[in-house]
């Protein structure tokens, strides 16, 4: 006998015992998508309307910090001297220095120049358009700077010491915007602790506005489709989608989650600014800055010039770490006074000038640090003409006649106060009656005195306090046997 009972379709499909499913084979029949159709909008607008990103203001330590490495040996002492050697000056020192000795000048509490030299000669003439003219600068600007320095290390001449270690960095010891330095024209060895720090590199013949800005655009560019506005839209998108997940992905119980979808947002948030196709020529554009255009005829100096005078500027604003420039070149025994050392010796004061200007401009401190591998010993003075700023004047140029490591050479840094208080800082080391430097022993060699003077620099900057950030890194446990002030 054949028992027949009605069935259902659900009876005819079905198995027994059941067959089970995993939680990929449901979501694969539909119960992800039916989430986002039905539920997501509910989620998003109710997480938006609750959400609201709140992004830390970005970290800025105002100050300038800028250095020029002269590969090759120039005559340091036809740069700056201090204020003990100026105490000491004779002929022979002069002639061994290559400069008068009779045309000294006192800037600040212990700086000293040759006022016909071709670098001091620059140094007071200032920027052009500065306000009251050369007078003013050197009250406004020169009086209100101190030296300091170790004398002796540096005297390994010519490709001896090209690749030393003689140039640092600023970031990440000293916080910016941009989180990077600026290198120009760096070819030779850095020090072994500023190795592999966040920076951006251009060549000495690409010294513009547009090839800094280069570095800090966001590249490529795809026909315009990357701009900030989309930035903005992609970085709002994925933050609605990281807040309404959350609950689903139980974001609430996971270490670290909420931090790190802020931390993200915020640095998608800055990119957006970056989008922009002009951002990093803006930076660097000196005629678009307003503080610089006001003490600064901007037109009157040449594109390399402008290019440094705005990234100076951005350093002493906190939006890049420092500037660093190597020189070539500077090979100087047996030259021409008037075709190669003089024209070197006013690009090298030009670039202090563009510093000063910047810092004064941006009402920011600043440290300038100036290195050289050896030196060149001089025979005295050559009058010459030259072309400083446009002008037409007659300096006193150095006649070198060979290296001369131990003879004079230190390495440099120069701090600025708009306030007129630059720290009162101190030359390590001695100088005889002939001008030859004696190292100090506290210092040993040009690693630890390249060392010191950054330090001195971040300390000048950071409010009389060193990073511990940058001891670490320098492996620096005494910090004041290396520092300046």
């Amino acid at each position: 006998m054949v028992y027949k009972s009605k069935q259902t379709w659900k009876d005819l499909i079905d198995k027994k015992p059941h067959v089970g499913i995993t939680r990929r084979d449901l979501l694969s029949r539909g119960l992800a998508t039916g989430f986002l159709t039905l539920g997501l909008p509910r989620i998003l607008m109710s997480s938006i309307a609750e959400a609201a990103l709140s992004c830390p203001p970005v970290t800025r330590t105002p100050g300038g910090i800028a250095q020029i490495y002269a590969q090759g040996g120039p005559t340091m002492g036809a740069r700056f001297i201090g204020d003990d050697q100026a105490s000491l000056m004779n002929a022979t020192m002069a002639a061994n220095y290559g400069i008068t000795g009779t045309n000294l000048l006192r800037l600040g509490p212990n700086l000293v120049i040759d006022t016909t030299s071709p670098f001091g000669a620059t140094l007071l003439q200032g920027p052009p358009g500065f306000p009251g003219g050369a007078a003013a600068w050197q009250t406004s600007v020169l009086n209100k700077c101190s030296a300091g320095g170790h004398r002796g290390p540096f005297n390994l001449d010519d490709g001896a010491g090209a690749n030393t270690g003689l140039m640092g960095g600023a970031s990440p010891f000293k916080a910016s915007q941009m989180g990077k330095d600026i290198l120009i024209g760096v070819n030779n060895q850095v020090a072994n602790w500023a190795k592999g720090l966040p920076s951006g590199s251009i060549s000495g013949n690409n010294l513009t506005s547009a090839g800094l800005g280069s570095l800090l655009t966001m590249s490529p560019n795809p026909n315009g489709l990357v701009t900030s506005q989309t930035m903005t839209d992609a970085t709002n998108a994925s933050l609605d989608l990281a807040t309404a997940l959350g609950s689903v992905l139980n974001n609430s119980n996971r270490n670290g989650s909420a931090t790190l979808s802020s931390n993200a947002g915020c640095a998608f948030y800055g990119n957006s600014t970056l989008a922009t196709p002009n951002f990093g020529q803006s930076l660097f554009t000196p005629s678009n800055i307003t503080q610089l255009t006001t003490n600064v005829t901007v037109a009157s100096l040449t594109a390399a010039e402008q290019a440094q005078l705005a990234a100076y500027y951005q350093s002493a604003a906190g939006v890049i770490g420092g500037v660093i420039h190597e020189l070539g070149g500077r090979d100087y025994h047996g030259q021409s006074p008037q075709n190669v050392i003089a024209p070197a010796d006013i690009e090298e004061a030009r670039s202090l000038v563009m510093f000063l200007a910047a810092c004064y401009s941006a009402g920011s401190k600043g440290a300038f640090l100036y290195f050289s591998n050896g030196q060149a010993i001089a025979s005295g003075v050559q009058a010459v003409p030259a072309t400083i700023g446009g002008t037409a004047v007659t300096v006193n140029a150095p006649v070198a006649k060979g290296d001369a490591g131990g003879s004079y050479n230190a390495g440099l840094i120069i701090f600025f106060d708009p306030a007129g208080s630059p720290p009162s800082a101190t030359m390590t080391g001695t100088i005889n009656s002939s001008g030859n430097a004696q190292m100090s022993a506290s210092v040993g060699n040009s690693a630890n005195a390249v060392a010191g003077l950054y330090l001195s620099a971040y300390k000048w900057l950071n409010g009389g306090t060193i990073p511990a950030n940058a001891l670490t890194a320098m492996n620096i446990t005494n910090a004041a046997q290396y520092t300046v002030y």
